[in-house]
């Protein structure tokens, strides 16, 4: 499954200028739309950009408004203050209702999205002017829990990535005062509901995805101690690197679902899982993350191996069911568990510098792996994020050196051998395909 499913839309605007020039029939443009989920025949569908320029026109008015009552906020008196911001709300949640009472529903949403700025509006400036002292992170919660009826019942992805961003501002808000943010997970399941009955929408679903992520994270760290708040540990790694072997899984397991949207899910997750994962092998390609793990030490060692075998399973079975990069799976999962045996039985953090070279041995090998297999199946993606993964691993050496000065020349050797070999064999693969056809 290629990239271009990420570029569908525009796919079909080729496409449609392709039969203009009698390149390809009607008929063959419509089977190939269909293909990526798009209807050929029906492509009304706005840009992004004018959706985008709609949001920001509506959030800057509600800003504009709340800034002007703001400036004169003390000169008014308290029951116009009162009225007016009622009013506010009320008037544009009516102008809503309107617009959707006679199907005009991108207006009513827009209508809606505006009212929901002003209802969060209200609920803070009303607190202020009656000095309510109270928990504020409430005051966020019940804006978002106003704000989620609404993107609900009218199925509107723009007000449901309101509430799920203001469930996220909760939580971290929350999380920062040391309570536990239990209600999160409504959102979160509020979201898969929308996802699941409604458009597809990549923002909503990277959202969805990430707020899981971070949901886990912080009940671990939170339930791992007897101390309230976050205070990670070497088991909150353990846990991110287990979800996101389950999501590469995940990822290879929609990519092969016949239903486009769930498709389309799967080569975003794809591409997003791979940037991670490549970003957290940076992360580890400097000593000092490697001596912080070690000094950091396990606190629940049996539960997190325990937890850390069964995701991996669940990944490896995802990739397996899929028929999809079960190999480079099962080599992610065995360098995964090696690490954590490695940092379990290791104490001395004079270590850290033998792990901080295996680990920039494996970011050489993975910019490798993606630059051949951008070369053999033509994606370049892959491609250049090999080549920037190899580049940005000799910069970063080239800043922090890897041992001395010998170490690092061996290793920028090591790249430029890598990078010829890439060129060659890119030349000689082209050659092939050429041949071929």
């Amino acid at each position: 499954m290629r990239l271009i499913r990420l570029l569908k839309y525009d796919l079909a605007r080729d496409i449609s200028a392709w039969v203009g020039e009698g390149i390809i029939t009607a008929e063959q443009a419509a089977s190939i739309c269909s293909r990526y989920g798009v209807n050929y025949y029906d492509q009304s569908r706005r840009s992004y950009g004018y959706n985008i320029l709609v949001v920001l026109g509506c959030l800057f008015i509600g800003l504009s408004l709340i800034t002007l009552i703001g400036a004169n906020w003390d000169q008014i008196p308290r029951a116009a203050r009162m009225s007016g911001l009622i009013a506010l709300t009320l008037g544009a949640n009516c102008l809503g209702l309107h617009n959707y009472r006679i199907e005009r529903t991108s207006t009513a949403v827009a209508w809606f999205f505006l009212g929901s700025l002003f209802y969060g509006a209200s609920i803070m400036l009303i607190a202020q002017i009656y000095h309510i002292d109270e928990h504020y992170p409430d005051g966020i919660f019940w804006w978002a829990m106003g704000v989620l009826p609404i993107a609900l019942l009218l199925e509107s992805t723009l007000n449901m990535i309101l509430a799920l961003c203001l469930g996220y501002i909760w939580f971290f808000v929350e999380a920062s005062l040391d309570f536990y943010p239990s209600m999160f997970p409504v959102f979160l399941a509020a979201a898969y509901w929308h996802l699941a009955r409604s458009k597809q929408s990549n923002i909503l679903f990277l959202l969805l995805i990430s707020g899981l992520a971070v949901w886990a994270e912080f009940s671990l760290a939170w339930f791992m101690t007897s101390e309230k708040g976050f205070t990670a540990g070497i088991e909150n790694v353990s846990l991110a690197i287990g979800i996101f072997l389950v999501l590469h899984g995940l990822s290879r397991w929609l990519a092969q679902r016949e239903e486009s949207a769930l498709a389309d899910y799967g080569v975003l997750l794809g591409v997003w899982v791979l940037r991670f994962a490549i970003i957290t092998l940076f992360a580890f390609s400097f000593k000092y993350s490697w001596v912080l793990m070690i000094k950091t030490g396990w606190k629940i060692p049996a539960f997190s191996t325990a937890l850390s075998i069964f995701l991996s399973l669940i990944a490896l079975w995802l990739v397996y069911k899929a028929r999809q990069s079960l190999v480079s799976t099962v080599v992610f999962v065995t360098l995964f568990m090696a690490s954590l045996l490695a940092l379990a039985l290791v104490q001395n953090s004079e270590y850290a510098q033998a792990f901080q070279f295996a680990d920039n041995i494996v970011l050489v090998a993975a910019g490798l792996w993606l630059t051949t297999l951008g070369i053999q199946r033509g994606i370049s993606h892959y491609f250049y994020l090999g080549v920037f993964t190899i580049l940005a691993t000799g910069l970063l050496r080239y800043i922090d050196f890897v041992g001395d000065y010998i170490g690092t020349a061996i290793l920028f050797g090591i790249q430029a051998a890598v990078l010829l070999a890439a060129a060659k064999y890119w030349k000689f693969h082209s050659a092939r395909a050429e041949a071929a056809s």
